[in-house]
């Protein structure tokens, strides 16, 4: 399956090294982004989708969630969808962000 970055997600990375750049910490949105690829690059759809369904208003109906931690990080919030043939990232959320 294909990675697909939505607008959404290219946002929330960039808001997300912003975030991170006033709390004096470097930039980790190019090392998410491939962590996140990777991850989904070695998954198995057919037995097992990963993270659990979500709702959050203005976006699709059927969104998910999982969790991934870089190092000893808190883990980071990726909200996507499945389709037919490719997998959409919608956002990734640091737990110490505003809320949704």
């Amino acid at each position: 399956m294909k990675v697909l970055w939505r607008k959404s997600a290219i946002q929330s990375l960039i808001e997300l090294d912003r975030w991170r750049f006033t709390v004096d910490l470097p930039p980790i949105a190019s090392l998410l982004r491939l962590s996140i690829e990777s991850y989904f690059q070695n998954k198995d759809f057919t037995i097992h989708i990963p993270g659990r369904t979500v709702i959050i208003r203005k976006y699709p109906v059927d969104l998910r969630m999982f969790l991934i931690s870089l190092g000893k990080s808190d883990p980071y919030k990726v909200f996507f969808r499945l389709t037919s043939n490719d997998i959409e990232i919608f956002l990734i959320r640091h737990p110490h962000q505003k809320p949704l």
